[in-house]
């Protein structure tokens, strides 16, 4: 770290700016400052190890008051001596930068370097350690060449050094800003890409076809005109091995030039199932990243103390095997036919199974379950048309029935039953007892017997 000394010379105008090191030492080198005629300028300076610092001088004018007075009549110089370069690493992955070839500086995400080393006319060249395992090395950026668009931005291209026989390329953006003079570069992607569905997916933004792993970290993505925004929309579907570019396979394209977006889109396979998957688009916090994350329209929650597992029924018929779900599991569940659809969860240790529920209605109830130790299961289903439905199964606890029925009779018993259902129970007189419904999918009523008196309750 260094520190500044501003010594006047006898000219008033002119300053010799001079510089201590950490230790409080004072650098043999300095430089002046006209800040009477001079607004802004580039200085450099000697260091004891011979290598050059560079840094920028900016004159800031404000007026003031002169003194016991309350006339503006004066004018008085700010001056800002920063570095010539600072370099903000906004990748979700660490970085090393060359500058000229003399230096290397290293940056974790997020983190911001200010460089005397380097200046307005310097060439860096960017290394990414690990990218996908693999490590990368830029193209040089000359930072005296103008970058496009407004905001002056260099597309950087970096090439495979892993595997030399792989001609992947990887692209990212270096935009640069002037602020005092000094240049402050950001290093980022467009767009992050977060794969939630445990599926591998292919992201078409532009033509251009971004293979998605299933993977916890981000897929970073940036298009050939990185620096138009407007307009701009991308499309989804399921990566499967030898599969063509056929149009069908793809979703319906969706706007990316959104602040915040929630949606679903849908991915069609060639034996014509259908995968729904949420997408939801946010802006970084700094504003340059769309981080758009794909996950399920169906997930399945255990917050039971239980293990269990799961299946589809259409028409009475399993679709596919019984899945599992662990305690404190979150699977994603992709339905054969989400509009007709119904699902069954049985217990995994004696296989003792719930009748069939509606599972994309927005509802919960408890599930009757022939089991001594656990009669019953909570269920509760949560659906919206932007963000898919959740699944919750939970352990029962007093409270959660939907019926509390009480035998307020001094000396008869009632007998009662779901409409329709042949199993009755029978209530003594002065008890009462918690009720779910025997069949979730039919008519939420209840048939009450007193002898030969009969009530139906109609409690939907």
């Amino acid at each position: 770290m260094m520190g500044f000394l501003v010594r006047k010379t006898k000219r008033q105008r002119i300053h010799n700016v001079c510089f201590r090191n950490e230790n409080n030492e004072e650098i043999n080198d300095f430089f002046s400052f006209d800040w009477e005629t001079e607004f802004a300028a580039e200085k450099k300076l000697k260091l004891k190890n011979g290598k050059e610092a560079h840094f920028t001088v900016f004159k800031e004018v404000n007026q003031a008051y002169s003194e016991n007075t309350d006339q503006l009549d004066r004018n008085v110089f700010n001056l800002h001596i920063c570095p010539a370069i600072h370099l903000t690493n906004l990748l979700p992955m660490a970085v090393q930068c060359s500058i000229d070839n003399i230096e290397e500086i290293n940056l974790k995400p997020s983190e911001i370097n200010l460089i005397t080393s380097g200046h307005r006319h310097s060439t860096l060249t960017f290394t990414i350690p690990s990218y996908a395992n693999i490590k990368w090395i830029s193209e040089p950026i000359d930072l005296n060449v103008e970058g496009k668009g407004d905001r002056n931005e260099h597309l950087v291209i970096f090439h495979n050094r892993t595997s030399a026989n792989s001609p992947t390329i990887l692209k990212m953006v270096l935009r640069v800003d002037t602020f005092h003079e000094s240049y402050r570069l950001l290093l980022y992607s467009p767009f992050w890409i977060l794969n939630r569905t445990q599926l591998n997916l292919e992201f078409q933004i532009e033509n251009n076809i971004t293979f998605i792993e299933a993977v916890e970290t981000p897929c970073l993505v940036c298009p050939e005109k990185f620096e138009i925004e407007e307009k701009r929309k991308g499309q989804l579907r399921l990566y499967i091995a030898g599969q063509r570019d056929n149009a069908a396979t793809w979703s319906e394209k969706f706007s990316l030039d959104v602040i915040k977006s929630t949606g679903i889109t849908s991915c069609k396979v060639p034996n014509d199932r259908i995968y729904m998957i949420c997408v939801d688009i946010v802006t970084s916090s700094f504003g340059l990243t769309k981080i758009i994350t794909f996950s399920p329209s169906v997930v399945i929650m255990n917050k039971s103390t239980i293990e269990i597992e799961i299946v589809e029924i259409v028409s009475d018929k399993e679709q596919d095997k019984w899945g599992p779900v662990n305690t404190e599991q979150v699977i994603p569940f992709w339905p054969h036919n989400i509009q007709d659809g119904l699902m069954r969860v049985r217990y995994t240790n004696n296989r003792v199974t719930s009748h069939p529920f509606v599972m994309n209605d927005k509802h919960r109830t408890l599930l009757r379950m022939d089991d001594e130790e656990r009669p019953a299961i909570y269920v509760e289903v949560i659906a919206t048309d932007f963000d898919g439905v959740r699944v919750i199964f939970g352990d029962y606890k007093i409270g959660d029935a939907p019926i509390l029925l009480v035998n307020c009779l001094k000396d008869d018993s009632l007998a009662f039953c779901q409409v329709h259902d042949t199993q009755t129970q029978v209530l003594p007189p002065q008890h009462y007892v918690y009720y779910t419904w025997f069949n979730p999918l039919k008519s939420r009523e209840l048939s009450v017997f007193c002898g030969e008196n009969k009530i139906e309750l109609e409690l939907s």
